[in-house]
This record gives C-alpha cells, structure tokens and sequence, in this order.
C-alpha cells in the first residue's frame, strides 16, 4: 500500500467515525435482525453479498495485472470508499470511488478508464438482467418501468458511442492535424488527443481480459441477485415483490417510491460493508504505523 497522504489520514479518521456512528445509531436495529433471523440465513445473505465484493477485489486485480504493485492499494481504495459510497443515492457514490482510484494512480487517465472499463461491465451485466425481467414475463411495477428503460437506452447509446467514437478519433486527429490553425482547432486537437489516450489506456486494461471482465461482473452481480433472493425466500417478508426489490438495489434510491422491504435488505448490505471497512481500517493504519517507525 502507498504511504498515506495528510489527505488519506483526514478521510481515514472520518471514515473510523462514521463507522462507529453507525454502529451506535443502528446498533438497535442490527441486533433486532441478528435475533430475529436464524444464523444460516443470516450467515448466508451476508456471505453471498460478501462475496459480490470479494469477486469486485478480483476484477480489480484483474484489471489492473499490468501494473500488479497498485492491485492491493486499489482493493483498499475499493474496501475503503464502499461504506460511505452506499448512502449516497443515484450511485453518485461512484465518485468517491473514482477518487479512491485517483488516489492510488499517478496517471488520473489511467484511473479513469480502469474505472469506465468496471462500469461497462456492470451496464452490460445490468442490461443483461433487466432485459431478463421481461424475457421471463416477470411483471415490472410501473412505478419504475420507465427507469428500467431509460437506463437501457442509456447504456446502449453510450456503449455504442464510445465504439463510434474511438473509430472517428483516428480520422478526426488526421483532419485536425492538416486543417487546425486556429485556437479552436488547436483546442479540438488537444481534446481529440486526450480522449485517443483514454482509449489507448482502456485498451490496455482489457486486452486479454474482456472473457475475464464480462464473466466477473456477471458473477458479481449473480451473487448479488441470490442474497437478494434469499432474504426474500427466507425472511417471509409481507407483499415483497422481486422485481421492485432487484429494480431497486440495481438503481439505487429511486425518488417518490418506497422501498422499505428493500431498505430493510439495505442493512444486510450496511452490515457486510461494516466489517468490509473494519478490516481494512486495521490494515491500513498498521501499514502507516509500520511505516511510520521506520521513518
């Protein structure tokens, strides 16, 4: 792991607090969910959704083969950021993440096509399963049937922008190149540029990976769909519908829709991301201790 920054050590010390805050606040609840539900169902919701994360750890590593000494800062940066990023809604969490990779290359481009090559596979996996929905005839609430959609045309039209994209960038760098004179076309240049070397750099990060990439998302997100399942299958819960539930934790806080059965499964998840951080936490300040006495 990289040696912690005054900045890591601020966010490290925040993260310790919100941890515990959360432990005092839901402390109640989890203990209401402990004794409520028999350990194997316990035990197994929350080992299949901790084995979504430790298979997002592996495509991490996956990813990131070429440049093997950053693999167990970026599983760190993963563990580390996964909590907070939770509570936020829209998947803005994202950003958190995306900041946990800034953090660990020296390449921001790198970290940002290492983090657009994750979230392709998971659009595709996503796609994959809300097409599924409807494939099966399984009945999707109408409350959230449009967002079903527009996430579908969404993905579509940006993977395949990004594919058109990278086939017009070589033409358009030949034409800037031979025509651009003026400060706009010099600045058109520079961007057709940078988008060529994010390309290049995404390129890299898959090249002999996309099987491994694909299989990996759809394992992540089938292991997340089965503890899903199992807590729907095994804690009864009253009028629970699958598809509101899946179309929930796929997309996050909807707006003007209830999810309460889906918030309940929530802290399931909070409670895996708990000891996520717990763990790295202890890991990360007895590396900076060890690093520390050395110095």
């Amino acid at each position: 792991m990289r040696i912690m920054t005054r900045g890591i050590r601020l966010y490290l010390y925040l993260l310790t607090a919100l941890v515990l805050g959360w432990l005092v606040l839901r402390a109640e609840t989890v203990l209401g969910i402990a004794k409520s539900t028999e350990w194997p169902d316990l035990l197994g919701i929350c080992g299949l959704y901790f084995l979504s994360h430790a298979f997002r750890m592996l495509r991490l590593a996956l990813l990131s083969l070429d440049q093997r000494r950053l693999i167990v800062s970026l599983i760190a940066a993963h563990s580390l950021t996964a909590f907070p990023s939770s509570f936020m809604p829209f998947k803005i969490g994202e950003i958190l993440r995306l900041a946990g990779f800034f953090s660990v290359f020296t390449s921001r481009r790198r970290a940002f096509a290492l983090w657009l090559v994750e979230r392709f596979g998971d659009v595709v996996v996503i796609a994959v399963f809300i097409l599924g929905l409807y494939a099966f005839n399984i009945i999707v609430p109408a409350s959230i049937r449009t967002v079903l959609i527009l996430f579908i045309i969404a993905s579509s039209v940006g993977i395949l922008g990004m594919f058109a994209t990278a086939s017009v960038l070589v033409f358009l760098n030949r034409h800037l190149v031979l025509s651009s004179l003026s400060a706009r076309g010099l600045l058109l240049l520079r961007i057709s540029y940078v988008l060529r070397q994010l390309e290049l750099d995404i390129r890299s990060a898959v090249e002999g990976r996309f099987v491994g990439l694909m299989l990996l998302s759809g394992i992540i997100w089938s292991f997340e769909i089965l503890a899903l399942s199992l807590f729907i299958r095994r804690m009864s819960v009253g009028g629970a519908d699958f598809s509101s539930m899946f179309a929930a934790a796929l997309l996050a806080s909807l707006p003007g829709t209830d999810f309460s059965n889906s918030n309940l499964f929530g802290y399931y998840q909070s409670l895996v991301l708990v000891i996520l951080t717990l763990m790295f936490l202890w890991m990360a300040w007895i590396v900076h201790n060890r690093n520390s006495s050395r110095q």
